[in-house]
């Protein structure tokens, strides 16, 4: 049987759609084993007790990872339902949805490298007890699994049709698959369902969430910040208003830069024509909210290097010194990319 090469649907028996399948299944796989690591190693206090990998900068890593991890599944694992196996399926659905399931997996990679290096750092070496060489074993299945699931993830993007050179891109973005993945989990009895299906396949409703994809972006990691803060105040005690608001700010700039990143990569809302000035205001302000959570990785290492080690040592002088490094970072940023945009 012959597989025409088009840039807009992959066919009923396509040799991309089974290698796709494997990738998925077993990046979903990984996913759940990664998010059930991450919790027991962070949360149950037995176990993080003797974890090589229980601070910072390695702490730091698995504490954004165990919430992206199973988020970006759930989504991309809600998208597959669309990928129907007797149907032919859009190009662009399931190639996002691949990149969707790559990223998920190169998350657990980046922080399965953290722990092993953490492991090789011997860090936190006193607290080490009987059930740290348990938690160092653990780390090879998953470590097996994951570097299989990126071999998958290759193959499968590597049958992937190539779109023809010179055509149009009829792609779409993860919003336009709203309303129908919301019609085939919609109750047919149910009025509220349907005129929620309905609403959500609004255009007007899809270009105002494209349009002001930033802002909502910010709003959602802000909210995001307030709940993890508001969740670590709850089982750690109050930390104080100051800690707070920094632990808040911390985890909402990541959140906001994760967001942002992955609509570049894996096209969530198709952004409309912006000025040179809107695009760069954009990457600056990813890259100064990114910076938040890495300085917090990285605090003692870099007041160290810039002598600082001795003049930093409280909370509002960290939290001053960081805000003023975000801040130079992004406004750094936008010049140079202001400029490279003009160019």
């Amino acid at each position: 049987m012959r597989h025409d090469v088009t840039i807009d649907q992959l066919d009923v028996g396509h040799p991309a759609r089974p290698a796709a399948a494997a990738a998925l299944w077993t990046s979903a796989a990984g996913a759940a084993a990664f998010t059930l690591f991450a919790y027991l190693t962070t949360q149950v206090r037995p176990v993080r007790a003797g974890s090589p990998w229980q601070g910072d900068p390695y702490d730091a890593v698995v504490t954004f990872t165990m919430f992206f991890v199973p988020l970006l599944g759930a989504l991309g694992g809600a998208r597959a339902l669309l990928c129907r196996r007797g149907r032919p399926v859009p190009r662009y659905r399931i190639e996002q949805t691949l990149r969707a399931g790559l990223v998920c997996t190169l998350l657990v990679a980046a922080t399965l490298a953290t722990d092993w290096a953490a492991v090789a750092a011997r860090a936190d070496r006193a607290s080490w007890d009987g059930g740290t060489p348990w938690l160092i074993a653990s780390l090879l299945p998953l470590t097996g699994v994951t570097a299989g699931n990126l071999l998958l993830h290759r193959r499968a993007i590597r049958r992937l049709p190539k779109p023809v050179r010179g055509a149009e891109d009829t792609g779409g973005d993860w919003l336009d698959d709203l309303a129908p993945l919301a019609t085939l989990l919609a109750d047919p009895r149910s009025r509220t369902w349907r005129a929620l299906a309905a609403l959500i396949g609004r255009a007007k409703v899809l270009d105002f969430v494209r349009l002001r994809f930033t802002l909502l972006a910010a709003a959602a990691a802000v909210a995001a910040g307030l709940l993890v803060a508001t969740g670590m105040a709850s089982g750690e005690g109050w930390p104080g208003a100051l800690l707070f608001t920094v632990e808040t700010a911390v985890f909402a700039g990541g959140t906001f830069a994760f967001v942002m990143i992955c609509n570049s990569v894996l096209r969530f809302a198709a952004s409309p024509p912006a000025s040179t000035t809107s695009r760069a205001a954009r990457i600056a302000t990813t890259t100064g909210a990114l910076t938040l959570p890495v300085a917090l990785a990285l605090r003692d290492t870099a007041w160290q290097l810039l002598g600082l080690g001795d003049q930093v040592d409280s909370i509002g002088q960290w939290a001053a010194a960081t805000l003023a490094f975000a801040l130079l970072t992004g406004a750094l940023t936008f010049g140079a990319t202001a400029t490279a945009i003009r160019k």
